[in-house]
């Protein structure tokens, strides 16, 4: 068998190529949307991060779903649910937190399910204002810009705190509020 090392090369530098390919798209959320409708009022569109079977799509695809369905259309929320665990949400949410008096001065209490302390009104408050300066939703509303709309509000359900690694790491149920602009 003769070696032919420049095909393997080019098969190599080939293979390295698709894993960044397929790396940068690893983190990126995949969606689904839904219109609810209501009894009293409008039908509003709920995009949410898609599950088996639903077939997921990028963000971008969905809000082009949703316009050429429903030109004059209006996205509810867009809910996260569970999607806390995504490292540059994570990060951001908790440098903001570190630099914020109350969280220096009357930290959250640290352990899974433990909504329920003192000042956990104040501290959403705070994760709130993180996430709507974070940079998963600056580029979330890039990609509402185009249609006119923009997260303006984050809500949250059960929001507590542990220590992983020696990490600080938030947890909660979270969905943004988008309205026309």
């Amino acid at each position: 068998m003769k070696f032919k090392p420049m095909k393997i090369t080019v098969r190599a530098i080939v293979a390295v190529f698709a894993l960044f390919a397929l790396s940068a798209f690893a983190d990126e959320a995949l969606w689904t949307a839904a219109l609810v409708h209501y009894d009293v009022g409008q039908d509003e569109w709920a995009i949410y991060p898609a599950v088996e079977p639903t077939p997921p799509q990028r963000f971008v695809d969905v809000l082009q779903v949703i316009h050429s369905k429903d030109k004059k259309g209006h996205i509810h929320s867009i809910a996260l649910g569970k999607f806390f665990t995504r490292a540059d949400l994570q990060s951001d949410v908790v440098a903001y937190l570190q630099k914020q008096k109350l969280f220096q001065t009357s930290p959250p209490p640290f352990g899974h399910n433990r909504w329920n302390f003192k000042n956990s009104g104040e501290m959403q408050r705070l994760v709130s204002d993180a996430l709507l300066q974070s940079r998963f939703v600056d580029s979330l509303n890039r990609d509402l810009a185009a249609y006119k709309w923009k997260i303006t509000s984050a809500g949250m359900e059960k929001l507590f705190f542990t220590k992983e690694d020696e990490k600080i790491v938030w947890h909660a149920i979270v969905s943004f509020s988008v309205t026309k602009q």
